[in-house]
């Protein structure tokens, strides 16, 4: 069984009494994809191979949608069975992952530092 905390808008998330809220297996899974597809590729000074460069996929380019789901995949690659596809790409990314046999839909702003 892998357990972690739960990230909530950037910052890890607590319950009334101040204390973690605890996460686990596949919700683990999905959170770490999602961390790594928005934080900025080398901002995690723990792990500098951490994050996606999808910030700096041009909008306005033909195959934007094309180009910022090769390099979240590209960054995803070091997860086994992980993948995403996405759906929509604005200043958020509307992609679906798939872990495994399991999907999810969500939504990503890839801006961040870790």
């Amino acid at each position: 069984m892998i357990v972690d905390a739960m990230i909530k808008n950037g910052d890890v998330a607590t319950d009334s009494t101040g204390r973690f809220i605890e996460i686990s297996d596949s919700d683990v899974l999905f959170q770490r994809a999602l961390i790594c597809i928005g934080a900025k590729l080398g901002s995690f000074i723990y792990d500098r191979q951490l994050g996606s460069q999808a910030e700096q996929v041009d909008m306005s380019d033909d195959n934007a949608l094309q180009k910022v789901e090769l390099v979240i995949n590209e960054a995803l690659a070091q997860y086994e069975d992980t993948y995403a596809k996405v759906i929509e790409f604005s200043d958020t990314i509307k992609l679906e992952i798939t872990i495994g046999d399991e999907s999810r839909t969500e939504e990503v702003r890839p801006n961040g530092n870790v």
